[in-house]
């Protein structure tokens, strides 16, 4: 048998007989030059019987029509084969867009609980499916549609052309990179292959740039037991009991100095809004613990009290938040000039500039003395929250005496007195730093070298005073909310949750940048590459009306049996899928 071309549908070779029974036809008889096709004696027109005007009609339309629905390198088949690869594109846009829309909305909830960690998981795990297969889908449409041009390449064996008509199967593209023995047909393969995979990892990788971790920046809450700090007294550490006056000012100085060493003061703007994360650690040294907030323009300084967790937790860490229940101290200072016994090594009281002899019980050299009178002046004008500390400050060529008023408010949001703090626990609180528990007969005194913090001198800077000794004052109160028992009350207790953290935030936008950019321009470049050809319909019956001559061929050597004959038809008979010149597209076949 020659070369040629076969036309399935003007040369049919079936035969009915009246009782319908189908036989298999001979191979038509060709005798062509190039693509020509000649006639060869067909059977009998079946349309005569009146029985059968379907088929008499049918059979009369593929006699008498060619129509072919888009034509090789129309526009119309140029648009038909892009809208279709648009169409899965945009679906791709759409889950990308709906991939990052889940992850701002969960990001932007901040914390979140377990049953909305999951429902988040099911949602982008679904998404990520579908756009797995969306994608997925779209590559095989793309293998469908590049086999047509791959076919009118060149020649190829009956072995190739079947793998390659199944394109959109990658176990068939692996075997034809295996049958083919062409070097270049092993590497597209191959490649095919790995971007295949390439692109189903790049989609799952995704879900790898994200994750849920326990959140440390806010927490849930729901009603339950609460953990304060018992502010009834200034507890000696590890003593619940009621300390004596004594002991009870001598471990607000020791709290008020520790305080002074470990906190930061911070402006107020930066102060923490309520339900605000307390640290977790139970390192009581930590800047956290102490923290004051300073109004210098208002000379003031507040605390914010913390609350705790009253469950137990398995680990050392606590679980706290700070509360809107704060409480500050105000001060104001006046400083005079000592201009006699200033050098604090005389026996003699200093005289101070404007007021005149000022009585001390004790006082030091190199040093700066703080001072409380037991007789409070404040308590004269009603103030019962504010002490009345003097300091003076000692040095051969420039020493200074101060004046100050330290007043400390009480605690505000507090409705339950969870926090409340006593008059006379404000004003041990704001003298302790001249309070060591122990007293002369009118005063008690403190003095501190003026080579640390504390005595450092300040030369006059009344504000600065006074900053320094609210500042040891507050810290008092901290001190003792960090050390003291505690007590519990029934409120909002806080409870950890989950928040979503993007570890790979640029891995993440690339690979849903990229996903969508390299489907879009494989589009264009199957769409423009594909249309030098005529795509053929993928529709069953359509495909065996084109495959029928090969068939046929196989049939007149193997008579419908698999044997060496037909293996060998197989690989010997080439084929390439080409434009006849009767301007059709069909399978030109040689070799057999």
């Amino acid at each position: 048998m020659t070369a040629g071309y076969y036309d399935p549908i003007s040369s049919p070779q079936i035969e009915l007989d009246r009782q319908s029974h189908i036989s298999r036809p001979s191979p038509p008889l060709q005798q062509s030059s190039g693509f020509s096709q000649s006639s060869a004696a067909s059977t009998p027109y079946i349309g005569s019987d009146p029985s059968q005007p379907f088929i008499h009609k049918t059979e009369h339309s593929n006699r008498q029509s060619t129509i072919i629905p888009h034509k090789a390198g129309s526009r119309k088949q140029f648009w038909n084969i892009l809208l279709k690869g648009l169409a899965r594109w945009v679906l791709t846009v759409a889950l990308c867009v709906a991939y990052v829309f889940a992850i701002g909305v969960w990001r932007f909830k901040g914390t979140v609980t377990e049953p909305s960690k999951r429902t988040f998981n099911a949602l982008t795990t679904g998404i990520s499916i579908a756009l797995g297969l969306n994608i997925a889908t779209a590559l095989k449409d793309y293998a469908m549609i590049a086999r047509w041009p791959i076919m009118n390449n060149r020649k190829r064996n009956l072995n190739e052309l079947d793998l390659t008509l199944k394109a959109d199967s990658l176990t068939a593209m692996a075997k034809l990179a295996f049958i083919s023995g062409r070097p270049m047909v092993f590497i597209a393969a191959i490649a095919w292959l790995v971007f295949n995979i390439a692109t189903q990892v790049a989609v799952a990788g995704v879900s790898l740039t994200y994750g849920f971790d326990t959140s440390t920046e806010s927490y849930l809450f729901s009603s339950g037991t609460v953990k304060v700090p018992d502010m009834t007294f200034f507890y000696s550490q590890g003593n619940s009991s009621q300390p004596d006056p004594e002991m009870e000012q001598y471990t607000a100085q020791v709290l008020g100095s520790r305080g002074w060493q470990s906190a930061e003061g911070s402006p107020i703007r930066r102060m923490p809004r309520a339900r605000a994360v307390f640290p977790r650690t139970q390192n009581w040294s930590s800047s956290e613990y102490w923290n004051i907030w300073e109004d210098q323009p208002n000379k003031s300084m507040t605390y914010v009290f913390p609350e705790f967790s009253a469950a137990a937790r398995n680990d050392s860490s606590i679980l706290g938040i700070y509360t809107d229940r704060t409480i500050s101290i105000h001060y104001s200072c006046n400083s005079h000039k000592v201009i006699s016994n200033g050098n604090g090594s005389d026996y003699d009281n200093p005289v101070v500039q404007d007021i005149g002899e000022v009585y001390m019980e004790d006082f030091s050299t190199y040093a700066t003395t703080y001072i409380t009178n037991n007789t409070n002046p404040c308590a004269a004008s009603g103030q019962d929250r504010c002490f009345v500390v003097q300091a003076f400050e000692a040095s051969d060529t420039d020493p200074w005496y101060y004046l100050c008023n330290i007043t400390m408010g009480a605690t505000i949001n507090d409705p339950h007195n969870v926090s409340f703090i006593s008059d006379r626990m404000a004003r041990t609180a704001v003298g302790a730093i001249a309070q060591m528990g122990f007293s002369w007969d009118l005063q008690q005194t403190t003095y501190y070298p003026n080579k640390t913090q504390l005595g450092a001198p300040l030369h006059g800077n009344a504000t600065n005073m006074g900053r320094k000794i609210a500042a040891y004052g507050l810290s008092t109160i901290s001190g003792a909310a960090t050390f003291n028992p505690t007590i519990t009350y029934s409120g909002m207790e806080p409870h950890t949750g989950f928040k979503l953290t993007i570890g790979h935030r640029y891995l993440f936008v690339l690979s849903l940048f990229l996903i969508p950019i390299v489907q879009c321009t494989m589009c264009f470049i199957i769409a423009f590459w594909a249309n030098r050809v005529y795509i053929h319909d993928d529709a069953y019956l359509s495909m065996s009306l084109l495959l029928r001559p090969i068939a046929d061929d196989l049939y007149s050597v193997s008579k419908n049996h698999e044997n060496s004959a037909f293996r060998s038809a197989k690989k010997r008979m080439m084929v390439r899928y080409d434009l006849g010149q009767d301007g059709r597209w069909g399978f030109a076949r040689s070799g057999h």
